[in-house]
Formats: structure tokens, sequence, C-alpha cells
């Protein structure tokens, strides 16, 4: 019922803009697995990179909200699909 809502709330445009084009573009790369997961791979490796030594992001464009108030871990740099991939490929050469 929760997901009914949600989409007639969607479809009559209530939700904020922001939020209805974020969903947009994340759809747009979800229909398209290699792009996601090519996206998604230089994402973590640049918020790797925002890190710095500590690994802690401490301001993030389009969540000065979040970052104002608290840090957000850095990834490792990896996906979780790829620690997966590295892990039962670790598993399975043992």
């Amino acid at each position: 019922m929760m997901r009914h809502w949600r989409e007639r709330e969607f479809e009559r445009h209530l939700t904020p803009a922001a939020a209805r084009y974020g969903i947009s573009v994340w759809a747009f790369f979800a229909k398209r697995p290699k792009l996601y997961r090519m996206a998604t791979s230089l994402a973590a490796s640049m918020l790797s990179l925002l890190g710095g030594s500590n690994k802690r992001i401490t301001a993030l464009p389009l969540a000065g909200g979040w970052t104002k108030y608290r840090d957000l871990p850095a990834p490792e740099g990896q996906t979780f699909t790829q620690a997966w991939a590295a892990r039962l490929a670790k598993r399975q050469g043992a």
C-alpha cells in the first residue's frame, strides 16, 4: 500500500524536483548494468580519494546538510560488488 501511494505521489510531481531528478538519473543507470558498474566504480574511487588520509569526507556537494554536522566515512575504493567478487574468488582459490 505504501508503494502505491509513493507511486501516485511521484506521478503527480508532489515530491521535490531534486528528488524526482535524482530518481530519474538513478533509473537511467540502473537500466544499464555495465554503465551502472562503471559509474559506481568511478564514484567509489573518487570518494575514496576525496576522503584523504583520514578516510573521512567532511564536505560533499549536494550533501551539505549531512556533512555540516557529521563526517561521512569514505569508501575503501571498491564497490560492494567488486569486494564481494574478490571475496568469492579468494574462497574458491583457497
